[in-house]
């Protein structure tokens, strides 16, 4: 038996052993971006968790490249993280954009949004350059970058990350509410439906925002001295002395058979052929290097959670997290509380994930 002495050594050794445990424990990347992810959900979503000064990050104005960004910098050298908005009309200045980057930033990361032609709903071919350009700016030598992106701001980072210049420099590419092909896309907005490995899924969708869109996007898929009398065609639904190129986007836009909108637009004239192509994540899929997380609202009334099917269809590996108390990017509460708290923790695996990504050990 042992004596006191014993005892109280062998008692005085188990508590350091647990402290230190505690202490890796509480240092371990799982659980310090699992804490920070608690804070960015919080901080993004203006929850009532007290906050400290460092909390609220605010952005200045720079120019990488020849593009101009928002920058959120906690100082330091923190890890990048390229944040890529949708179709959001105001942009980078948006509420919700300035939240969720300033909550980043306040988890210790260097968050960085750049200025697109896609704030103004366009679909620009030279946005991805852009998204390119200020990536490689930000690529560390050993790679970890990370790029965040909204609705068609997540399939503009997917595209991105397929660019020789930065792929090998990306390490995760998580979406929120993106779409996987832009012919799907249009197959849904224009028909109703989209169709996955010939199963039919039926999309409710804001019709007066996607007939917005569906116009401004029908334009972009013309030349230019076209793109106002194919407008004209569309809101008369008169297609007569239309020339070829707007007419087949006309027979597209118009159709019931979501088979046609699929082949129409997987075989448009140009520039209409270029445009599917260049903002279709499938399209590129098989350079991707990087891994893939997204999460999709399976209420999604701008775009259809189906295009999550063909997401995960281009990118086995991904991990897909849908998700019920959103209405597309913005949460709500209508579904009551049970599905409001799952969300919530989905979304905080989700953040996590993000983080982990790029969170080591405080001496590495």
């Amino acid at each position: 038996m042992r004596g006191p002495g014993g005892r109280r050594a062998a008692l005085a050794l188990g508590v350091v052993v647990a402290v230190l445990a505690v202490t890796a424990l509480a240092l371990h990347p799982t659980v310090r971006s699992g804490t920070r992810a608690v804070l960015v959900l919080d901080g993004a979503f203006d929850g009532p968790l007290p906050r400290s000064d460092e909390a609220s990050i605010e952005p200045s104005e720079q120019v990488l490249g020849d593009v101009v960004v928002h920058r959120y910098s906690p100082g330091g050298d923190a890890p990048p993280i390229l944040v890529v908005p949708g179709a959001a009309p105001a942009g980078r200045d948006d509420e919700r954009v300035v939240g969720f980057a300033s909550a980043l930033a306040a988890a210790g990361r260097e968050v960085v949004v750049p200025e697109l032609r896609l704030y103004d709903q366009e679909l620009d071919v030279a946005d991805v350059e852009r998204v390119v350009e200020v990536a490689a700016r930000l690529c560390p030598d050993d790679g970890g970058l990370v790029l965040f992106g909204f609705s068609f701001g997540g399939s503009l980072a997917l595209v991105a990350a397929a660019d020789e210049r930065v792929r090998r420099c990306i390490d995760l590419v998580a979406t929120f509410g993106a779409y996987a092909d832009l012919a799907g896309m249009l197959q849904a907005a224009v028909t109703g439906v989209s169709v996955v490995d010939g199963e039919t899924y039926p999309w409710a969708a804001d019709e007066d925002a996607v007939d917005s869109v569906l116009r401004d996007a029908a334009t972009e898929l013309v030349p230019a001295n076209q793109a106002d009398a194919l407008r004209a065609a569309l809101e008369q639904r008169d297609p007569d002395g239309l020339p070829p190129a707007a007419r087949q986007v006309y027979r597209m836009m118009t159709t019931d058979d979501p088979a046609q909108v699929a082949d129409l637009a997987r075989n448009l004239p140009p520039p209409g052929n270029a445009l599917v192509e260049t903002f279709s994540p499938v399209a590129v899929a098989d350079r991707i290097e990087a891994d893939v997380l997204a999460a999709h609202a399976l209420d999604d009334p701008a775009v259809p959670s189906a295009e999550l099917l063909r997401l995960r269809a281009a990118f086995p590996q991904a991990e897909v997290l849908p998700v019920r108390s959103f209405s597309h990017v913005d949460l709500t509460t209508e579904g009551g509380i049970g599905p409001l708290l799952a969300d919530m923790l989905i979304a905080w695996r989700f953040l996590q994930a993000v983080l982990r990504e790029q969170q080591e050990w405080p001496w590495e």
